[in-house]
C-alpha cells in the first residue's frame, strides 16, 4: 500500500441506531433520507416527506406490538 488513507465507503460503514432516523443528505439541506435502524435508506426526500414516513413506520411498528401483546393477554383453553 503507497500509505494514502483509506476512507471507508457507505457500505462498509458499521452504524446502528437505537430508532429510525432521519439524516441530511445535501449542504443546503434540501434532501433527506430516513436510515432504520440497521442503516438503511427507507426513503428519501424533503424533511416532511421523510417525517411522514418516520410516523407510519412508528405507528406499524406500534400496531405490530400492541397486537402481539393483546394475544399474549388472551388465555388459551
Amino acid at each position: 500500500m503507497d500509505g494514502a488513507a483509506v476512507t471507508p465507503n457507505r457500505n462498509s460503514r458499521i452504524e446502528m441506531y437505537s430508532e429510525p432516523i432521519i439524516l441530511p443528505l445535501n449542504a443546503d439541506g434540501q434532501l433527506y433520507a430516513l436510515e432504520d435502524e440497521q442503516g438503511r435508506i427507507v426513503g428519501t426526500g424533503t424533511r416532511e416527506t421523510c417525517e411522514v414516513l418516520l410516523r407510519i413506520i412508528k405507528n406499524a411498528v406500534f400496531t405490530v406490538r400492541h397486537t402481539q401483546s393483546r394475544k399474549s393477554d388472551v388465555k388459551s383453553n
